[in-house]
């Protein structure tokens, strides 16, 4: 998915000596606008450092975006990153990957537990099936 955006108007600010915050305003082809906002790092003399995205599915934008001037056009191919960002959750597929297994993790204790019950009724119930054949050929 490629998208043609044009940045309208930065705006900077200064939270401390050593944070600062970067609010972009674009316009996409369509002319919708959106603003897209990042956390900088300062250095000594108030420079911008490393800018860091808000949201992380804005990720490809701020990194386009820190390397732009007001007015400037840029086209941005999404694809990729749409392959491992998930939208709906707001999470990559790292971060849903380590949660499963996280999960799954956990989920053997109690299964563990529900299984080894299973069993232990599984062999009383054969057991006493055993003892009332056994009793019915005896008698």
């Amino acid at each position: 998915m490629i998208k043609t955006f044009t940045l309208e108007k930065i705006v900077q600010q200064t939270i401390s000596p050593k944070k600062g915050m970067l609010t972009y305003h674009i316009t996409d082809e369509l002319g919708n606008t959106r603003t897209v906002t990042g956390m900088s790092v300062l250095d000594e003399n108030q420079n911008i450092k490393t800018i860091n995205a808000v949201h992380k599915r804005e990720l490809p934008l701020i990194d386009t975006l820190s390397h732009l001037q007001e007015q400037d056009r840029f086209s941005l191919d999404f694809s990729t990153y749409n392959r491992y960002f998930n939208r709906e959750t707001n999470k990559t597929i790292n971060q849903e990957a380590y949660e499963s297994v996280m999960m799954m993790s956990a989920e053997p204790e109690e299964s563990s537990i529900v299984s080894r019950i299973m069993i232990i009724a599984s062999g009383l119930l054969l057991t006493l099936c055993g003892l009332i054949l056994l009793i019915m050929n005896l008698g």
